[in-house]
């Protein structure tokens, strides 16, 4: 499922690739119905509300275990997240731009906080993404002590959360909370725990999908509650590709996307546009897969060291 998310996010993104010169794909139909892919973000979601809460409820996690779940968190995300923005400061050195970026705005970026700046600006817009999901790592670590603990409270507060959708909506956590609360549901139906409950739930964030959201956000969900429960995805391809989809998520746009701004930059390069798009999923592919083993390899190692 991982892959399958990181995949359509990084088509939808180099169909919509556009410059100076104008689109890649030119046909408006084929962009129009590409940006489904954009959904992935949402599925990544539900798979983090169902990874993250089962893997709390599956341990003997408690309230003094926190930091240490805060510093392996840490340890998991930002390694690669900030050798991403590394990468970004490169691009304008490889194409001869003048340099873009402030120091304010680096660290800005750097520690996800660009949102508390009036003025500041996100490098990269999947930087937004991933600031929602790690205050959702920050906030269910929290919640989810007095969640395990009683049906009542469990359900208090995820049917609150829900509800807090209506009249937050603009705070991007509380925006995303339906997406981060089906995939908890099914964590807790995956278990055999409380099904008539979580099936309530989800069927609660289904109409507030349908009342708040557009309707690709409710099919993404029902996408992900079939994976999650009823279809088991069996495809070693997919499987490997998930092994390093979050450093696919991350540099995608620097490896596929630099190499279509090359290309379209090129006179004497005047190739098939699919041409150009299936090189640029192949070299974000590999890519990727080199970044994985240098960069997230290890974090994932050093976030393994951190136990409660």
């Amino acid at each position: 499922m991982r892959a399958l998310a990181a995949l359509i996010v990084l088509i939808f993104h180099f169909i919509s690739f556009s410059d100076a010169k104008g689109f890649l794909i030119e046909n408006e139909s084929i962009r129009k119905y590409s940006e489904f892919g954009a959904q992935g973000v949402e599925l990544f979601y539900i798979i983090s509300g169902f990874v993250i809460y089962y893997s709390l409820t599956n341990s003997f996690f408690g309230i003094r275990f926190y930091p240490k779940y805060f510093l392996k968190r840490l340890a998991r995300i930002f390694p690669p997240f900030l050798g991403t923005i590394f990468l970004i400061c490169l691009v304008p050195f490889v194409f001869g731009w003048v340099f873009p970026y402030s120091v304010t705005q680096l660290l800005q970026n750097a520690t996800l906080t660009v949102d508390l700046f009036r003025d500041s600006q996100w490098m990269n817009p999947i930087f937004v993404t991933l600031k929602v999901e790690f205050l959702f790592y920050l906030v269910i670590g929290l919640l989810v002590i007095p969640m395990r603990k009683s049906t009542w409270v469990y359900g208090l507060i995820t049917f609150s959360a829900l509800f807090s959708t209506s009249y937050f909506h603009s705070i991007d956590l509380v925006h995303n909370t339906p997406f981060f609360l089906v995939g908890i549901a099914c964590s807790e139906i995956y278990k055999s725990r409380n099904e008539l409950l979580n099936y309530a739930l989800i069927a609660a964030c289904f109409i507030f999908l349908v009342v708040l959201f557009p309707l690709e956000d409710s099919v993404i969900a029902g996408i992900g509650v079939v994976f999650l429960l009823w279809i088991a995805i069996k495809s070693k391809f997919l499987e490997r590709i998930g092994q390093f989809s979050y450093s696919l998520y991350l540099t995608h746009g620097f490896s596929g996307g630099s190499f279509l701004y090359y290309c379209k930059n090129q006179t004497h390069v005047d190739w098939n546009p699919w041409v150009y798009l299936a090189i640029a999923v192949c070299a974000a592919i590999g890519f990727s897969y080199c970044y994985y083993w240098v960069i997230e390899k290890r974090a994932i190692s050093w976030s393994k060291k951190i136990r409660y």
